[in-house]
């Protein structure tokens, strides 16, 4: 069976940003197709494997909320994405953007420079 690969990725976006934490194998059982199927079509799509994806999407969420909820702990934010514990969520944000979640939340509060 040939898929919409544009149409699938579209679906896999409305989950991811649903459940950011979301694993392929989860992810193709909820939406019916096989894990080389979705691969392929966020493949497509983005031009990242899955777990690049899901990692960009993860940072997209944790830097929102971050910036949005400037009163919740790191914890608290943690969990309302989906890790399991504030220190998993740590590592992930100092693996992916080089900084602690404390850091990044000062990083996006502080104002943006305009190119002149």
């Amino acid at each position: 069976m040939a898929y919409d690969l544009t149409g699938l990725f579209s679906r896999v976006t409305k989950e991811m940003r649903r459940n950011p934490c979301a694993q392929l194998q989860g992810l193709s059982g909820h939406l019916g197709v096989g894990r080389h199927t979705l691969e392929k079509s966020v493949k497509a799509a983005t031009g990242k494997n899955f777990r690049e994806y899901r990692a960009t999407v993860l940072l997209d969420q944790a830097r929102r909320r971050l910036g949005q909820n400037p009163n919740l702990s790191i914890k608290e934010i943690a969990f309302s994405i989906g890790f399991r514990s504030q220190r998993s969520f740590c590592r992930f944000i100092k693996a992916t953007a080089g900084c602690s979640p404390k850091a990044l939340r000062e990083i996006d509060k502080a104002p943006k420079e305009v190119a002149a």
